[in-house]
């Protein structure tokens, strides 16, 4: 790896429960060929995007309790956490349970925020929008339809200009020291 791709370099961890649209939304980040076909991850899943100037590792946890578990250790370092759920009432409450984990092993620095996930399902189907998601989980949240590639543009401008907010304020604090 160059030093400008070390210096770039840039952790993004993707929680939330089993079948949210995590694994589909590391797919729309790479560019993957994304099927309709359900396969959970076990363990984790690890990938490198570039976006803009960031060199970005995403790592893809495996959403089943038993998983969830040892993903603490895993978080450590991250630069951003997305929560991902699928904007059903059942997922955004169980959500708001990993996001106060989530806290207690990542820096004050690091964002979290939610991705209210499947947006392109009928509200008769239980979809919350992303506003009432968002006074929920009491955290910055957008809404996507992850199947779509044309969200990807979407997605990834969401995630640089949270990464910019992060380097200003760690530049701000390296200064203070």
């Amino acid at each position: 790896m160059l030093r400008s791709e070390i210096h770039s370099l840039r952790k993004l961890s993707i929680i939330g429960h089993p079948a949210v649209g995590k694994t589909t939304i590391l797919k729309l980040l790479s560019q993957n060929t994304i099927d309709r076909i359900y396969l959970p991850t076990h363990g984790l899943d690890l990938k490198t995007v570039k976006i803009g100037d960031f060199t970005i590792r995403v790592w893809d946890f495996g959403g089943q309790n038993y998983y969830f578990k040892c993903s603490r250790d895993h978080m450590l370092g991250s630069d951003l956490i997305l929560v991902i759920t699928d904007s059903s009432p059942k997922n955004v409450l169980r959500s708001q349970e990993l996001i106060g984990y989530a806290t207690h092993f990542v820096d004050k620095s690091c964002p979290i925020i939610a991705i209210a996930n499947k947006q392109d399902l009928s509200k008769p189907n239980g979809r919350m929008s992303p506003e009432r998601v968002e006074e929920i989980l009491n955290v910055k949240t957008f809404g996507l339809s992850a199947i779509n590639p044309a969200e990807r543009e979407r997605l990834e401008n969401i995630i640089r200009k949270e990464l910019n907010k992060t380097a200003i304020r760690r530049r701000f604090k390296e200064i203070e020291l």
